[in-house]
């Protein structure tokens, strides 16, 4: 889809969840897949924050300080006390192979953070490859011996509503008038706080935008 959204229902609860774990990225951080590096500032202490992406990212040209791949991290074993990883594991054709490098080049005792969708429109096509369960990230991070410390959803099902209808309000309708314009980006606000709103009341986390997998590297 080429069309900007409004990913508010998303982001926002994401960061929230990050939020929650920031604490683990401490020391070396390893950022895969880091575009503009939005979550640089959840840095605690004294923090090497190092953004790792390829060359040119479908998002366009990343703020990263190492180019590489997720599936072949150009760092040292052993080398990271942290990696985060948000909103990636979904363009690699094989995310097993970017579980098994984290493996490598986490410290023991370092933790890993990865968030993919579990629900989401096909996007930077033709690398949108995979969704995943909550089951599905826990199995990933097991077959490489790292232990599974969380599993929080983004979002229920109410959120994952919004979001999709949100999201494809701009489809609607395809001309170019002004008029237009602003009441699909006012539909897709009160959209939002609706949802959100509904969210909260009626919570059923089964059914979620993404999940945040927080594992770790065991000692």
């Amino acid at each position: 889809m080429t069309h900007r959204v409004d990913t508010a229902l998303f982001d926002k609860p994401l960061r929230k969840t990050l939020e929650r774990w920031q604490k683990r990225l401490s020391g070396l951080v390893l950022d895969v897949g880091s575009g503009s590096q939005p979550y640089r500032e959840l840095a605690q202490g004294e923090t090497r924050w190092i953004g790792i992406d390829l060359r040119m990212a479908a998002a366009g040209r990343p703020a990263a300080q190492v180019f590489g791949s997720a599936e072949a991290l150009p760092v040292q074993s052993e080398c990271a006390d942290a990696i985060i990883c948000t909103q990636v594991i979904e363009h690699l054709p094989h995310p097993w192979e970017f579980f098994s490098e984290a493996a490598r080049v986490l410290r023991p005792g370092g933790s890993l953070i990865v968030s993919a969708p579990h629900a989401q429109w096909l996007h930077e096509e033709p690398h949108d490859y995979y969704r995943f369960t909550r089951h599905g990230l826990s199995s990933l991070a097991g077959d490489v011996s790292l232990r599974v410390v969380a599993v929080e959803p983004i979002g229920g099902a109410l959120a994952l509503i919004g979001f999709l209808v949100g999201t494809h309000i701009p489809t609607f309708g395809r001309s170019s008038r002004h008029p237009w314009i602003l009441a699909r980006t006012l539909m897709q606000r009160l959209t939002n706080v609706l949802f959100r709103a509904l969210d909260r009341v009626f919570y059923a986390p089964s059914d979620t935008l993404g999940n945040v997998l927080v594992a770790e590297r065991p000692k």
